[in-house]
């Protein structure tokens, strides 16, 4: 999923609001957290603009990262309806202090991808996993997207200070469209 920048880089985007469910203004909730669980906590949370603009009122129910939420004012699908796909964002400050090796996926979009020569190859783009595991999007010199995985068989280094992925031999052939025996 590609995400708008919000308008203060110190604004994470913790979910979005996929769509109204039922009548009485909930809606259903796409949660980006590591812990959905814990998502209440974060409320309020604020718009793309860096407003201060949604207070969850309950966490109905949750099945994995999809949480149906109760909003403070929402009390009908007609205004669930008008706040589909809005995107909820919560200061960086707010987020728990990673540990060494760790990363926030939003992070690593932008960052440069490299060969092991130091060749430019690319951009992340963004970032995916459709049940088998992290996938890095990224968008080529030539400008096509293309997808690796996000293991050390493809990845070789993560490299945030210098804002850069190096991508082992076997993930250059994947970016070049080669088949890679891995």
């Amino acid at each position: 999923m590609t995400q708008r920048s919000p308008s203060s880089p110190s604004l994470f985007c913790a979910a979005v609001i996929a769509s109204a469910h039922g009548v009485r203004g909930h809606v259903k909730v796409k949660c980006f957290l590591e812990n959905p669980g814990k998502f209440i906590t974060f409320s309020p949370f604020f718009s793309a603009k860096g407003e201060e603009a949604f207070w969850v009122e309950k966490v109905v129910s949750q099945n994995k990262d999809v949480l149906i939420i109760s909003f403070k004012d929402i009390s009908d699908r007609n205004q669930a309806e008008k706040i589909r796909g809005e995107e909820l964002f919560v200061p960086r400050s707010k987020l728990p202090k990673l540990s060494e090796n760790s990363y926030y996926q939003h992070d690593l979009i932008g960052l440069k991808v490299k060969s092991t020569r130091g060749d430019l190859l690319g951009n992340v783009q963004s970032l995916h996993n459709f049940g088998a595991g992290d996938i890095v999007e990224i968008k080529t010199l030539q400008g096509k997207f293309e997808m690796i995985p996000f293991t050390k068989d493809f990845i070789q280094d993560l490299r945030k200070e210098e804002g850069e992925i190096v991508v082992s031999p076997d993930g250059e052939d994947l970016l070049k469209g080669e088949k890679v025996n891995a």
